[in-house]
């Protein structure tokens, strides 16, 4: 762990904060194109899908464990730049085109071909390293399984939409598998493992079970390869998970460290989860509550670690590089901004959930507006933050 803590092990900010930049950014396009489709009065479903599982959560995912490879597993990636850029390119090009792909068809399998391609080449890369080092606690054990996770997930995908245009033979299970393994085993289960590191380190709580912690990856596969049989044989994996979103919320009210804005996103998240995993094992008669409440859990999780990373990186670097002022953690990005941010974020949810049940196109167009202020005021306080670093570096 100690070599993550090196300012020349640990990959430099500009990785990390592009990575994280460019997520936000297309957060705000999907909440743009969320309002644009409740106006409308249509609901185009797989490409805003994509544009947050592939655009808004693989980015961060991926520009975080660029960070954490080297702090938490020792695992550190020399010359990391043309590496970062090169999975940036093809991810960029592969989320792009999948967008539009899905809108107009014509550059459909070229967009999943340079997406798959970046998810291959990005997770080859981090399993090479991971594997070269000996994992003796849980957060590296997961990152392995949920990157292999992730490219089975990739490749059933990228199978699904060479089916669409009957360049291989149609499988009926394959959406239902593609969205089990991205949802499940590779969101799922890495924010689970970064959470095994993060509660305890962040937020000075309790330690997880460590029998628990270190064969979360193993049960997770272990639900995995039953749900596929759907119905009943999903609850494993629904407890398994309902039992990590139990031992989080514990430790996260019995922590020793005063109330942070940040956590809120923390509280919201685990209840969704909670939420998604019920209804899981009903998700082909509630898709869409199933659908929105996972996104309501992964969004809101990497809004508070983004609101954690961004400012310890920039006292991090800052720090190691003898700068005239280094500023504080909750200088870089304001407790109050922080604050607001989530009210914003659960008034959205809030909102999509009463024109649910209302069913009114109105609602739906005023959570979407919600939604899009969110969603910019986001982008604004981690563009601003990251460029406090830029502005007092020079």
């Amino acid at each position: 762990m100690s070599q993550g803590l090196s300012l020349l092990q640990a990959p430099p900010f500009i990785i990390v904060f592009g990575f994280f930049l460019t997520a936000c950014l297309f957060g705000v396009f999907a909440s743009f194109f969320e309002l644009f489709l409740s106006i409308k009065g249509s609901f185009n479903l797989p490409p805003l899908v994509h544009l947050y599982t592939l655009g808004f959560a693989l980015f961060t995912m991926f520009g975080a464990l660029f960070q954490m490879l080297p702090v938490v597993a020792g695992a550190v990636i020399k010359n990391p730049k043309p590496k970062a850029f090169l999975s940036y390119i093809l991810l960029l090009l592969g989320s792009t085109l999948m967008f539009v792909g899905f809108l107009k068809r014509d550059y459909l399998i070229l967009g999943a071909i340079f997406a798959y391609l970046g998810i291959v080449y990005t997770s080859l890369l981090m399993l090479w390293h991971l594997f070269k080092v000996k994992a003796y606690i849980p957060t590296p054990m997961g990152f392995r399984y949920a990157l292999g996770f992730l490219l089975l997930g990739a490749s059933i995908g990228l199978y699904q939409v060479l089916s669409y245009f009957d360049l291989v033979p149609f499988w009926e299970r394959a959406i239902y598998v593609h969205l089990t393994l991205l949802l499940f085993g590779w969101i799922g289960l890495l924010v689970a493992s970064v959470s095994f590191q993060v509660v305890e380190m962040f937020f000075v709580a309790e330690p997880y079970n460590k029998s628990f912690s270190m064969n979360f990856p193993l049960m997770v596969l272990f639900g995995l390869v039953l749900s596929y049989f759907g119905g009943f044989f999903s609850v494993p994996l629904v407890i398994l998970f309902l039992s990590y979103s139990y031992m989080t919320i514990r430790r996260l009210i019995k922590r020793k460290r005063g109330m942070e804005p940040s956590i809120l996103f923390w509280y919201m998240s685990q209840t969704f989860l909670i939420i998604s995993s019920l209804l899981y094992p009903f998700i082909h008669t509630y898709f869409l509550p199933f659908l929105f409440s996972f996104l309501v859990f992964f969004s809101s999780i990497i809004m508070g670690m983004m609101y954690r990373i961004i400012p310890f990186l920039v006292w991090f670097h800052l720090s190691n590089m003898l700068a005239k002022r280094v500023p504080l953690m909750s200088e870089v990005i304001p407790y109050e901004s922080i604050r607001l941010n989530f009210y914003m974020h659960l008034l959205w949810v809030a909102c999509i959930v009463l024109s649910f049940l209302l069913n009114q196109k109105a609602g739906f167009i005023i959570s979407s507006v919600v939604h899009v202020a969110s969603s910019l005021f986001f982008l604004y306080n981690v563009y601003t933050g990251g460029r406090l670093y830029f502005e007092l570096k020079s």
